[in-house]
């Protein structure tokens, strides 16, 4: 069972030094692990791939089956203090973390101190595939769609908003007129099943066409471009209350119906039992419930 430990590790992180780490022993110590792995199975177990070692067939199978009970073993050890000085690895955007790193963080520090996190940014080209891959923890943010072997849990959603400078010519009269009128920044990004594409073929089926001026991949520096033009945008609520305390903006409803921006947790089917990262998804769960509902205007 305690090369167990070790197998999951490298599996999860693709790395003897991050496994290591992860660990809190030596790296000769994880290599020497790994021999007696190889010995026991007769199997290379990780083989390396360019900067990352990946599991072999017999490995990745039988880390599947023994999951379950890895967990129980591990939970037996310590049932008092499940987290134990673990560092958590969270797949998110810049968005996600403005969203929910300020909550999470403070409910960290009161269940666990001991704990840490590491963010990890978005990849739109491999999309969930370092959580299929068990290269982080778990992913949280919008995705439309999922893999097989993850499981999904919605956390919040929220409405999109329009934005604009506080000294607008039209922030008193806002319309769809008004919408239409004048330019936007707009948010994309070059992966297929992103919000913004969602949004783009909402306003499109609605017969609304917006007039880009600019398109930028990340909803936090438009704030501050609108600041100094005459620009209008579409962002998440919780963007715009942001950015209201820093910046004086302007916030608008949008005048055509749009679908809410859903934000979820997706984590591999592997760790559904697992005892640390059932207790860091339930954190994640109360930090992320009623935060939506106190962004109300």
């Amino acid at each position: 069972m305690n090369l167990l430990v070790y197998l999951d590790a490298l599996i999860k992180y693709g790395s003897a030094t991050r496994a290591a780490e992860v660990l809190g022993v030596s790296q000769p110590g994880v290599s020497a692990a790994l021999k007696r792995l190889r010995a026991l199975l007769d199997d290379p177990v990780m083989i390396r791939s360019g900067h990352r070692l990946l599991p072999t067939p017999k490995a990745f199978d039988i880390h599947t089956k023994m999951a379950g009970a890895l967990a129980l073993w591990q939970g037996l050890g310590e049932p008092g203090n499940i987290a134990h000085a673990k560092t958590y690895s969270v797949l998110a955007s810049d968005y996600t973390q403005l969203l929910l790193l300020p909550h999470l963080m403070p409910v960290l520090q009161a269940h666990a101190p001991e704990v840490s996190v590491s963010v990890v940014p978005t990849n739109p080209f491999r999309r969930l595939e370092m959580v299929t891959n068990h290269e982080v923890d778990l992913a949280i943010g919008y995705y439309n769609k999922a893999p097989e072997n993850l499981r999904v849990r919605q956390l919040l959603q929220e409405r999109m908003v329009c934005v604009m400078s506080g000294s607008h010519p039209e922030q008193a009269d806002f319309g769809i007129d008004t919408f239409l009128a004048y330019s936007h920044v707009a948010i994309a990004s070059v992966s297929s099943g992103s919000y913004s594409e969602e949004l783009e073929r909402a306003l499109r089926k609605l017969g609304v066409v917006r007039k880009i001026a600019l398109t930028v991949p990340s909803y936090n520096v438009v704030p501050a471009i609108l600041m100094r033009t005459d620009f209008i945008s579409v962002l998440p609520l919780s963007v715009a209350l942001y950015a209201r305390r820093q910046l004086p903006i302007q916030i608008r409803p949008v005048p055509v119906e749009l679908p809410l921006l859903t934000i979820s947790m997706f984590y591999h089917d592997d760790n559904q039992n697992s005892e640390p990262h059932v207790w860091f998804r339930q954190r994640v769960v109360e930090a992320s419930q009623g935060l939506v509902d106190g962004m109300e205007e």
